[in-house]
């Protein structure tokens, strides 16, 4: 995941936390289904965000079953849980 990325997805996720709707996240082309399936998954296993169910719907409809491991996409697209998690969480708190 680059940056540009990163911060593409940071700035939806912070609009979604509050609006939450599945269909901007099926037609968003911000980044690639994997990196989109990740952060699903990721926000779906965190207390703080909310919307569990409809981010794992999300990450099931993102990649062709069976969907991979956590751990794997994780490696996969390069994604810093820990940085993402900070840097949202910030965002949030001054939205």
């Amino acid at each position: 995941m680059t940056r540009d990325s990163e911060a593409s997805l940071l700035d939806f996720c912070a609009r979604q936390k509050s609006a939450f709707q599945e269909s901007s996240w099926l037609d968003s082309r911000l980044v690639s289904a994997e990196e989109m399936a990740t952060v699903c998954l990721f926000l779906a296993g965190v207390d703080w965000y909310g919307h569990k169910q409809s981010l794992i719907r999300l990450a099931q409809s993102f990649l062709p079953s069976p969907l991979p491991s956590f751990e794997s996409l994780v490696q996969s697209v390069h994604f810093d849980c820990l940085r993402f998690s900070n840097m949202l969480k910030r965002r949030l708190l001054h939205a």
